[in-house]
């Protein structure tokens, strides 16, 4: 089972000579690892998840873009979340815009949703159909309004010189309450409410296909729902801290700053988001297969794996995978 859902982690850092080809070692990393991903998604059977951005927060520049998930079954892809980079990291899997059904958002925070606008111009660009519908909290329907409308004098360009249909709007259906979102012949898609103050709503979701259940918490405090959700899931993405570092974090972003100041940001920091150590706990409770650790706050390389892991050890006996960009699951 394990040979047909191999996880190629981090790739993009993977030096061009190991990979065993000459030619690869005169091409950049980058586009070596595209070719090895691809690869790796057409020889696949069954549903995949690509990670495509694993980093939290709104920061550029990083080596985890910001948060953002791709799923394939049966010909059809279905985006999670739009961080900064979702469009070319979509792209660089080899997944054709023609085969996004869907696009789901979690909560309403910049690093969350704000390429949602542009993965739906650029993808309309690639023959995205216009049938693509989208789910996430409020205020999405007025967004989705907004944004087409900001960018109508380039899509009418466009629609001119591309010879394609216009995008005038797509369907969306907000989401502020648990329960089913939508279903069809590749996957039955539920909601819960989850705690990521000050936020309202923030939702986790599970996908049930046919093979395989996917369940992600989004950003949240460690809760009981949550661990109900993802129960017997073969997979489950949750957002994860890991706190001893997170002070140092504050301390080399904004340099010397007021005690109180530095405490009330940790603090808040808390209040939203799981350490990585509740994380194995939930994952333990919920019996899930592979537990992924995403969404890393803090998002630096200078945390190895290992001790991301060792924390959500503490409690989840299975399998745990530290999300890097670009991991197949």
């Amino acid at each position: 089972m394990e040979s047909r859902r191999t996880f190629v982690c981090g790739l993009i850092g993977t030096p061009a000579l190991a990979l065993g080809s000459v030619s690869a070692a005169t091409q950049p990393p980058e586009i070596v690892a595209a070719d090895l991903i691809q690869t790796t998604l057409r020889q696949a059977k069954g549903t995949q998840l690509v990670l495509l951005g694993t980093g939290a927060g709104p920061t550029p520049g990083r080596s985890r873009r910001m948060t953002s998930h791709l799923m394939l079954s049966n010909g059809a892809a279905y985006v999670l979340d739009c961080g900064l980079g979702v469009t070319d990291q979509y792209a660089r899997t080899g997944t054709l815009f023609s085969a996004l059904r869907s696009v789901f958002l979690t909560h309403q925070h910049p690093d969350h949703n704000i390429e949602y606008g542009p993965l739906l111009v650029i993808g309309w660009t690639q023959r995205m159909p216009n049938n693509v519908r989208a789910y996430g909290p409020p205020p999405l329907k007025q967004m989705t309004a907004d944004f087409l409308n900001a960018y109508r004098t380039t899509l009418d360009f466009w629609t001119q010189e591309f010879h394609t249909p216009a995008l005038t709007t797509i369907e969306v259906h907000e989401v502020s309450a648990a329960g089913p979102v939508m279903q069809d012949e590749n996957v039955k898609v539920s909601a819960i409410i989850v705690e990521h103050p000050p936020v309202k709503p923030a939702l986790g979701y599970r996908f049930d296909f046919k093979d395989r259940s996917l369940a992600f918490s989004g950003d949240t405090t460690p809760l009981e729902s949550v661990a109900a959700m993802a129960k017997g899931a073969d997979v489950l993405v949750h957002e994860a801290m890991y706190t001893p570092a997170v002070q140092q974090y504050f301390r080399d972003l904004l340099g010397p700053v007021p005690p109180a100041l530095l405490d009330g940001l940790i603090a808040d920091m808390k209040a939203a988001h799981s350490a990585a150590e509740d994380v194995g706990r939930i994952a333990q409770e919920a019996q899930v297969k592979t537990l992924v650790l995403s969404h890393l706050f803090p998002a630096v390389d200078s945390i190895p794996d290992e001790l991301w892991r060792e924390a959500a050890a503490k409690y989840f006996k299975g399998n745990i995978v530290v999300a890097r960009d670009m991991t197949i699951v």
